[in-house]
């Protein structure tokens, strides 16, 4: 199908991690049927003149001059008002899962950091340094919150027992953590490590994804080759429900990191249970996350506006498009892909192999700017310890992005409720807000809700930026007044630019 664009129109959508280029120009295409670029997907496309393009199935998208040509099953295309909130709040109606409504993510998951083991401990998690890691937090003066113990808490994949030589006493630690003030998530994956005990009762009972021979399928990821838990099959979602459940019972967990579930790791060969295409995969993925109270999810298939926190994909510890400057312009693709409760990546970046190549040099400023965008997110997120890399004034300004998350919080929670009853991104665009003023293109600053403008320094060294402010009177963190037009502004490294809108 050919698409023909409209007079001055612009799209945007379809997968998250796509974000720094919408809106979308000649020469961009995205297959979803086989890939989603690491992060969450939507099977939707929306315009700033109202149009939604959109099917219940991952569908390949081409941007060519004169039009979009798409491939796939049952497009549709509406006209669904004029504005780009317009055709958003449409595939609100069309996608969203109405049993939701008014539920969000529990309030610690917002109004504190979130702590992650991946950056500090990587494939070497223990108890003993999950401990020291937590008290170090404590004594730094970070705030306990949610910490996730991530990959290697287990015995092996599939088999979701904590591995006595690394976690001697699991209970006593999660009491201790709790103790602390602490919530607690475990790492978990939809993968099963083959010649285990519990990869042969999975295979007997038919719940691992087969190849169209027949045979089990083996997926080769990031962490080796591994059978696949259909989740397609609901024999096999009762089974990790049942493993999930014995761990909060018994250890007192508190929630889940449910990574994984990207189409990317299943072969073209790989016949799920229900016949889905790869993508199912992701979707299902997310709606088991949202039985637990605390989660996290990285990927996921036209399953927005689910009570479920999701965070950006893993980014480099840089200053280009694949590290700091992805953060803003995805976040706000996230929201309009529709999924609301958002997290940057991790506080300086969460690509392991990154921290390993050659020539790698940590960069304290980076970190700094990192975390202050992250403090108006909905959500942040550390896990490379900062006392450990970061000089004393580089410190104490973290710990001021910190605090400044946290007076935010009456506010973040505000918009999360508020945004769960109306399907709005909580993270907004200039154009979603202010539409056909030209702002489309504005991808360096963001709303948090209507009436709070960030816009963050992302330029390495650079002590200025100039910033867009709709029509309006606006106060910034300083108390000076603007009202609406361009502006060049101070970024000090001690600066978050913070705009409130009055009588919004």
């Amino acid at each position: 199908m050919k698409i023909k664009y409209l007079q001055d129109e612009h799209f945007f959508g379809g997968a998250v991690n796509d974000g720094i280029f919408m809106p979308y120009q000649s020469g961009f295409s995205r297959d979803l049927r086989v890939w989603h670029a690491g992060n969450q997907a939507t099977a939707a496309l929306l315009s700033d003149r109202g149009r939604l393009v959109y099917s219940d199935s991952p569908f390949c998208y081409t941007f060519e001059e004169d039009g979009i040509l798409v491939e796939g099953e049952n497009i549709a295309v509406e006209q669904c008002g004029e504005t780009l909130r317009d055709a958003y709040l449409a595939m609100h109606n069309r996608f969203a899962d109405k049993t939701f409504i008014g539920q969000v993510p529990p309030m610690d998951m917002f109004t504190v950091p979130q702590y992650n083991t991946w950056i500090e401990m990587e494939w070497d998690c223990t108890q003993e340094k999950v401990m020291r890691y937590a008290h170090e937090i404590i004594e730094n003066g970070y705030p306990a919150g949610v910490l996730m113990i991530d990959d290697c808490w287990c015995r092996a994949y599939g088999d979701w027992v904590f591995d006595a030589a690394r976690f001697p006493d699991p209970k006593g630690m999660v009491d201790e953590l709790h103790g602390m003030g602490f919530k607690v998530m475990l790492w978990c994956c939809p993968f099963v490590s083959p010649d285990t005990a519990v990869f042969r009762r999975l295979e007997a009972d038919g719940v691992l994804v087969k190849t169209s021979s027949g045979q089990t399928a083996v997926s080769h990821w990031w962490n080796g080759f591994s059978a696949v838990l259909d989740l397609t099959n609901p024999k096999a979602v009762r089974w990790f429900d049942e493993q999930a459940s014995r761990l909060v019972e018994e250890y007192g967990v508190d929630g889940f990191k449910m990574d994984a579930a990207d189409p990317e790791y299943y072969a073209d060969d790989f016949i799920f249970f229900d016949g889905s295409q790869r993508s199912e995969q992701a979707k299902r993925w997310a709606e088991l996350g949202a039985k637990y109270a605390y989660n996290e999810l990285r990927a996921g298939f036209n399953a927005g506006w689910l009570p479920v926190a999701n965070r950006l994909r893993d980014k480099n510890h840089s200053w280009t498009e694949d590290g700091l400057n992805t953060l803003v312009p995805d976040g706000l693709a996230m929201g309009l892909c529709g999924y609301q409760y958002l997290c940057p990546d991790m506080i300086g970046g969460g690509m392991v192999p990154d921290f390993h190549r050659n020539g790698f040099e940590f960069d304290g400023e980076l970190f700094v700017r990192y975390c202050q965008v992250a403090a108006a997110f909905p959500m942040m997120q550390f896990s490379r310890a900062p006392w450990k890399v970061l000089d004393a004034k580089q410190q104490r300004l973290c710990l001021e992005a910190v605090g400044l998350h946290m007076r935010f919080s009456d506010e973040i929670l505000r918009i999360a409720r508020e945004c769960s009853v109306t399907g709005d991104p909580m993270l907004r665009s200039l154009e979603y807000v202010f539409p056909h003023k030209g702002y489309f293109s504005v991808n360096d600053e963001f709303l948090l809700g209507n009436d709070i403008l960030v816009a963050p320094q992302l330029q390495k060294g650079v002590q200025y930026r100039q910033v867009v402010l709709p029509e309006g009177t606006w106060t910034d963190e300083t108390g000076k007044i603007y009202g609406g037009g361009t502006y060049v502004i101070d970024t000090p490294l001690e600066r978050l630019p913070v705009f409130t809108r009055k009588n919004g």
